[in-house]
């Protein structure tokens, strides 16, 4: 084992320099010498001086070349040492990787696991009709959601934060309208702000955009989220603004606010404000640094600005997209249906299913309910029904997959029954590929909101 370096010493690199200078320092002086003596023979010409000069050059070479030996000998050790060195950092860094590659499995795995049952309690919880509760029942039913969602965003949290270590998120950048995902926020956070006791309002917008839709979704959920969090009392606002480098969509609370000695230090990981107006459901710190992170990947300018005891503004400028021929068709919140809606759902969860159909009816739909594609296939045959909305988990039992279940069912009809996969899958190719075929992507745990505003849009 090479001699361990004392603290302060130089790297292996500019000792191995060092040495070969020294190297070539001695090479330099032997030449020297040879050409002295050789003067001296010339000038002298005797035989004694003869026998004089080499007497005196072979003592000379016998010391430098020691000298040489010792000097490479030492050059020796430390490219030894270099390499050993260089070997240890790239175990220690495939080391790293495996375990980074690791985690992002196991967080992916146990979202996956943890998913399916939070799925089924925030179906069953939506299934209730609270105007049979008392007042009381419907403040536990409230908390009850409030504690779940923040449990969905938790996980969600952690797989983004697994994802982005992983580098396995590339942008998909469209051209759409911001108006189309304040939309699909709207009504989602505008039911958590009242479960908070705030007002939230949208102030709408009909500017396009570039970016990619679903990595600003994540920006804006996380945005929100925060000002809801930090805002015991008051009202949340989210608007956009134009500026000439892009538009600036904008996060206003009335909150507790931020000193301005932590408005950078925020967007590092697990950085929390040290306050004791912080709600005991506060985060662990990573909404922000996703933030951030996701800025960065795209490009975008972050704005944040922060009055304590005032509120905050929390904002991303996005660079204006062009206004495409694709018709962008949004339902109003609170559109009425022309008539009920017949939904097939296949899951091989039984609690899933049940769940669904109890939301579903509350919301004054038909369900056909099955584990296979085969079983609801079926019952609609039986029944002599057409479904207006065909709803599939992507992974079902025995290995087969949502997409192929739909197409089964599909082909029992004339027209192409419209369709939506639900996953807790985090693949970004998975979900743009079944995007390409038309199947809208519903993330597990539903969004419950997102999945009304498909059904509206199927019957209008």
């Amino acid at each position: 084992m090479p001699a361990k370096r004392k603290s302060g010493s130089s790297s292996p690199t500019t000792q191995a320099q060092r040495l070969r200078k020294e190297n070539a320092a001695l090479r330099k002086t032997v030449r020297a010498l040879m050409d002295r003596v050789e003067r001296a023979v010339d000038n002298q010409g005797t035989p004694f001086s003869w026998f004089q000069a080499a007497a005196k050059l072979e003592e000379t070479v016998r010391a430098r070349t020691r000298e040489l030996e010792l000097l490479n000998e030492r050059l020796k050790r430390e490219l030894q040492s270099r390499r050993e060195i260089e070997f240890a950092l790239k175990q220690a860094k495939q080391q790293a990787e495996l375990a980074n590659q690791s985690k992002t499995r196991f967080l992916a795995a146990a979202s996956h696991d943890l998913r399916q049952p939070l799925n089924s309690a925030l179906l069953f919880l939506e299934s209730i009709n609270d105007d049979a509760l008392s007042e009381t029942d419907r403040s536990l039913v409230r908390r009850s959601r409030l504690a779940l969602a923040a449990l969905n965003n938790l996980l969600g949290t952690l797989l983004d934060v697994a994802r982005l270590d992983a580098g396995d998120i590339e942008a998909n950048v469209v051209d759409f309208p911001i108006a189309a995902l304040l939309e699909r926020l709207g009504p989602e956070f505008q039911a958590v702000g009242r479960a908070a006791g705030i007002g939230l309002r949208f102030r709408p917008s009909d500017a396009w955009i570039r970016t990619d839709a679903h990595l600003l979704e994540t920006v804006l959920r996380n945005l929100i989220s925060n000002a809801i969090r930090y805002t015991p009392r008051g009202n949340v606002l989210i608007g956009c603004r134009r500026r000439a480098r892009g538009l600036m969509i904008c996060v206003y609370d009335t909150g507790v606010g931020i000193e301005s000695a932590h408005l950078e230090a925020i967007f590092d990981a697990y950085y929390q404000v040290p306050s004791e107006t912080r709600r005991n459901n506060a985060g662990i710190g990573l909404g922000l640094s996703i933030v951030s992170r996701i800025a960065n990947l795209l490009s975008f300018e972050r704005v944040v600005r922060s009055n304590p005891g005032r509120g905050s503004l929390f904002a991303v400028v996005v660079p204006y997209g062009s206004e495409s021929q694709v018709s962008w068709q949004h339902s109003p919140a609170g559109a009425r249906r022309s008539r009920s809606a017949l939904v097939v759902v296949i899951d091989d969860n039984e609690d899933a299913l049940a769940g669904m159909a109890a939301v579903l009816a509350k919301w004054g739909c038909r369900a056909v309910t099955a584990t296979a594609a085969t079983d609801a296939v079926v019952q609609l045959i039986s029944a002599d029904l057409e479904p207006d909305l065909i709803v599939s988990d992507y992974h079902l039992a025995d290995g087969f997959k949502g997409d192929e279940a739909i197409a089964e069912v599909q082909r029992e009809f004339d027209r192409r029954t419209a369709a939506a996969i639900m996953t807790s899958d985090p693949d970004p190719a998975l979900r743009k590929s079944l995007q390409e075929r038309g199947f809208v992507v519903l993330d597990k745990p539903l969004n419950l909101a997102k999945l009304r505003a498909m059904i509206d849009r199927v019957l209008q």
